[in-house]
């Protein structure tokens, strides 16, 4: 592992600590009944926090020198990226009906349906990519680093929601600019320890993951997005 990184594991643990923190009120806090909750949040809870765990204990295992280990995790992960990334979608969708029985207008129920270009799927492309470049160890790590930034978005805005007061818009905000610098800290250590890449993997990285979340500031109200929307809501 490479020597400016071999602490990144305390990195994935404070992602791990964000998240629990962040949905500790709404989640954690009711077990073991968890009153109002559905299967689908328990089951994008189990799925989202086991890659959460492989990303810690993929590195101890490099550092461990058990690659056998750590390459048999990486094949089970082609079975748990798929089922998160259905787990995400069908928390979406559960949103999206919340939304629906609480009366929310049409055009924004529909706006909301673009929510999960803004991590799911660019979640996915980053992990292929980690799996495209599995034999470069510098880039495939830097691309699974990427995605615990994406995976841990939604605790760190529910912390400022669930434990600060602040709604939704508010906290989006702050969780997309402290994203924001995030993805520009690790591009800027990197240029620092003058890693040299034809295009750094955080720079790809970061261009997938801000398009869709610049665009859902203004796109998703288009008549454009809302008809495409509403095709795809009566279709699906």
């Amino acid at each position: 592992m490479e020597k400016g990184y071999k602490n990144i594991v305390y990195f994935f643990g404070a992602i791990i600590l964000i998240t629990f923190v962040g949905f500790y009120k709404k989640y954690f806090s009711l077990a073991p009944d968890f009153p109002g909750l559905k299967s689908i949040h328990h089951f994008h809870a189990i799925v989202l926090t086991s890659w959460l765990a492989i990303l810690v204990i993929q590195p101890i295992l490099i550092a461990s020198k058990k690659t056998s280990i750590h390459k048999a995790i990486g094949k089970f992960s082609y079975l748990l990226v798929p089922i998160a990334f259905l787990s995400m979608l069908l928390a979406y969708h559960n949103q999206y009906h919340r939304f629906i029985n609480e009366g929310q207008t049409e055009n924004f129920v529909l706006s909301f349906v673009f929510a999960p270009l803004t991590d799911a799927v660019p979640f996915v492309i980053l992990y292929l990519m980690a799996v495209l470049n599995k034999n470069n160890t510098t880039v495939h790590m830097r691309y699974m680093i990427t995605t615990g930034i994406i995976i841990g978005g939604p605790g760190l805005g529910r912390i400022f929601m669930s434990w600060m007061g602040l709604n939704v818009f508010e906290a989006i905000q702050i969780q997309f600019v402290l994203q924001l610098i995030t993805f520009i800290s690790l591009i800027v250590y990197d240029r620092r320890r003058k890693k040299l890449f034809r295009i750094n993997p955080y720079t790809i990285a970061f261009i997938i993951w801000l398009i869709p979340n610049i665009l859902i500031m203004f796109f998703p109200a288009t008549s454009l997005w809302q008809g495409f929307a509403k095709w795809l809501v009566t279709t699906l």
